[in-house]
């Protein structure tokens, strides 16, 4: 039954990668303080980044961002 057999000639898979390399005990300790102090640098730029502004800063503006009159949405 010749054509249950492929055409062209498929290559044998390539052998797997080698297992990764052991962390010594100075670099699991190295990165952990890394992470430590990258997770207190972006607590600390959470405040001004998280502020809100709802709205136009001053009263006197009746017209909405879409032009026409204000809604119940803004």
């Amino acid at each position: 039954m010749g054509f249950l057999k492929p055409k062209v000639y498929m290559p044998p898979a390539p052998p797997p990668p080698p297992p990764p390399a052991r962390a010594g005990d100075e670099d699991t300790e190295m990165a952990a303080a890394l992470a430590d102090e990258a997770v207190k640098k972006t607590k600390k730029k959470k405040g001004a980044g998280s502020t809100i502004v709802a709205g136009a800063l001053s009263e006197d503006q009746q017209q909405t961002s879409s032009g026409g009159k204000p809604t119940l949405l803004g």
